[in-house]
């Protein structure tokens, strides 16, 4: 990665943690005149200018979203106990100590998250449905003509649609997972996998670097998917916990190559993925897959 693509990846989780940061801005605010939960609702308006300023795409401004979500629970929590339990002042403050304690919490992790450059989202959060299955909408004869080859612009929209469609079944598998782990391994790739469609539809000549990826990843993690559920439902096979532990192995080495992959288009470097295509097949084949 050259160092204007790490100094540009730093002050993205830098402003990422800001957002996240800018909710105990509620409990400063709450010193106004006004009900608690307005003054939480208040405190949404730092990271609401960040989403503004930051490019919709980007990760801190995703991140923004979800800080703005957090707030926005906050203040429906305190709204809901001081509703609850304003004629009671034991309560009332005990329920209030217990909201900043889970805020408290929540926000460590999404610190924690977010200083290491993944995407973070609060519990019941809609985002990363939002954002994986945003399709981004072509101008495929202004794409057109940034390829001198017709064939290459042809093998270019149908790896794009094909990339689309493998998004979509995966979604959809993901949905019927029963493990946790590997519902959060999706997400992350879904994710990644987003921010790199995001990548070739702005830079539609970064897909020569991508070939390789394109051509075998996407379906591989279908696949994997497609495999994992149905082990989880013929429990009684002797091997099933073994298959399950070997895929979810699987789909944690396809998410560490999909990031690669993302990263080293952002930096505009070179891809050679032999070694790691390889490799892979060699563990699905295998295993059996």
């Amino acid at each position: 990665m050259t160092d204007i693509q790490l100094e540009q990846d730093q002050e993205e989780k830098k402003w990422a943690r800001r957002a996240h940061i800018s909710t105990l801005l509620t409990y400063p605010m709450a010193l106004l005149p006004f009900p608690f939960y307005f003054s939480s609702l208040g405190a949404m308006v730092y990271p609401f200018v960040m989403w503004l300023s930051r490019g919709k795409s980007s990760y801190s401004a995703k991140q923004s979203l979800e800080s703005m979500y957090l707030q926005a629970l906050l203040s429906l929590g305190y709204f809901g106990f001081g509703t609850k339990f304003g004629d009671d002042r034991v309560l009332l403050v005990f329920s209030y100590v217990f909201m900043a304690f889970l805020h408290v919490v929540f926000l460590g992790i999404a610190i924690y998250r977010t200083t290491i450059g993944k995407p973070h989202h609060y519990p019941f959060s809609f985002f990363p449905l939002l954002f994986s299955s945003h399709q981004t909408k072509e101008n495929w004869n202004e794409l057109k003509k940034k390829f001198e080859d017709k064939v290459e612009f042809s093998e270019y929209k149908t790896q794009m649609e094909k990339l689309d469609s493998f998004r979509i079944s995966t979604e959809k598998d993901a949905k019927l997972l029963t493990d946790t782990n590997l519902q959060s391994l999706s997400n992350e790739y879904l994710h990644s996998l987003s921010d790199l469609r995001v990548k070739l539809a702005e830079d539609p000549l970064s897909y020569r670097k991508a070939k390789q990826f394109l051509n075998y990843f996407p379906e591989t993690v279908s696949k994997i998917l497609s495999q994992y559920i149905r082990v989880n439902q013929n429990t009684n096979t002797p091997d099933a916990e073994k298959r399950k532990t070997e895929l979810n192995s699987l789909l944690s080495e396809v998410i560490k190559t999909t990031e690669q992959v993302r990263n080293k288009l952002k930096a505009d470097e070179t891809l050679n993925l032999d070694v790691e295509i390889t490799a892979m097949k060699k563990n699905i084949e295998f295993g059996g897959y």
